[in-house]
């Protein structure tokens, strides 16, 4: 009988021990997320504008960002604080002047080069410059002046009006595969021209809009005739009355409040995975449509004639850019950023494009392909959002600095550097 007691009373203590443990640790995690509230709240990234726009519409340029701009740019994959200093530029602050005694890099593109989705200190621009500087006598800027939703049409316009005023030793222009012919068949339709370099742009329509049209209108729900009754309020009853009083409370917890934020995060990140699936559906349906299929020159789809005439575009003003850059006596180098896709393994007409405009036109074409098809995707992208993550960002910037250092454009103490 002794020895049952015994036994009671030691589960009853293990118990009630697992019981104060536990609650012990629900109270430390919510003082944890309550200081971490607050500290936010007076001195972090919480205080900082949320989910504000970080561009405005250009007249010139279609569209470009705000000077001197902040906001947290939060989605399911990151969440970081984005930065535009007083040029306009997602970079650290610069002056426009330029020290006579600093080598000045100004590197074009679109987002893969500004670093969407990576914090300022990640981005592969960055980088670049942090690790240049690491082996040089000489000081070397390296400005990052690229924009989301930016193509070499949007760049050379961009560049018209930096060129003068930041006079750059070197001019880097980044051209992503993915969709930089698609986007400047699309700017070129929008835009005025006032003359053959100048351009007016009346409104902030987005190269994806159609495509985005055509989703909606394929995967539109049917109308829900019970929706006007679901929508009805219905009398309050003392049970919801109760359920009401009891979420209330709980919701004062910051704990409480993180485990639903976390549920919600895990549906979002399901929702968008469905919106990625059926965009790469609708490309696929639509391949020859460049329109829907920004990206359609990196495939073999259409006819190479078809091709050709959208690849006219892009070439001829990658070509503007290096005309203007040769009437500065400022060099330039063309780094193609591929579309790793099954796909496109085997298909080197782009790639055959771009080395072929190099050599008429005298500039180091650098490719980031070989070095990138050796990491598995995953390693190096966002899988949602198709963006470097902090890793690709790393990876694409050794490859850039080991090439440039090839070219014989940079300062010659950085030229010594293995």
């Amino acid at each position: 009988m002794d020895k049952t007691r015994s036994a009671q009373r030691l589960l009853l203590l293990q118990l009630t021990t697992v019981l104060i443990s536990f609650c012990f640790s629900l109270l430390l995690g919510e003082i944890i997320l309550r200081s971490l509230a607050w500290y936010n709240s007076h001195y972090g990234i919480e205080k900082i504008q949320k989910q504000q726009k970080a561009y405005e519409f250009s007249p010139s340029r279609h569209h470009r960002l705000k000077p001197n701009f902040r906001y947290r740019h939060k989605e399911v994959e990151y969440d970081y604080l984005w930065e535009n200093n007083g040029l306009g530029m997602r970079d650290r602050e610069r002056s426009i002047t330029k020290d006579p005694q600093t080598f000045r890099i100004l590197f074009l593109g679109d987002s893969m080069v500004q670093g969407y989705g990576v914090p300022l200190e990640q981005s592969m621009v960055y980088l670049l410059e942090k690790n240049l500087n690491e082996n040089s006598n000489k000081k070397i800027e390296v400005l990052n002046a690229g924009v989301f939703g930016y193509s070499p049409f949007l760049e050379f316009l961009y560049l018209q009006e930096l060129i003068t005023a930041i006079k750059p030793d070197l001019v880097i222009e980044g051209f992503f595969l993915g969709n930089d012919v698609g986007d400047d068949y699309f700017y070129t339709q929008q835009a005025k021209f006032l003359s053959e370099d100048s351009v007016k742009f009346t409104t902030l329509n987005w190269p994806w809009d159609y495509r985005n049209k055509v989703l909606e209108k394929k995967f539109k729900k049917p109308t829900d005739s019970t929706s006007s009754s679901k929508n009805e309020i219905s009398p309050a009853t003392p049970s919801s009355k109760i359920r009401s009083f009891l979420r209330s409370v709980l919701y004062k917890s910051h704990l409480v409040r993180s485990i639903v934020t976390f549920k919600k995060s895990l549906q979002q990140r399901e929702k968008e995975k469905i919106a990625l699936e059926r965009q790469n559906d609708i490309a696929k349906e639509y391949q020859d449509d460049i329109r829907v299929n920004l990206g359609m020159v990196a495939y073999p789809t259409s006819s190479r004639q078809e091709r050709l005439k959208y690849w006219h575009i892009s070439l001829s003003y990658l070509k503007k850019m290096h005309q203007l850059c040769e009437q500065k006596h400022i060099p330039m180098v063309l780094v193609v950023i591929p579309k790793l896709d099954p796909a496109t393994a085997n298909f080197t007409e782009p790639y055959d494009l771009l080395n072929e405009l190099g050599k008429n036109e005298q500039f180091p074409v650098i490719h980031l392909l070989p070095e990138m098809r050796q990491i598995p995707l995953e390693k190096l992208f966002y899988k949602l959002d198709g963006h470097w993550n902090r890793e690709g960002n790393q990876l694409v910037e050794k490859i850039i600095r080991q090439k440039l250092l090839q070219t014989n454009l940079l300062p010659s103490s950085v030229q010594k550097t293995p």
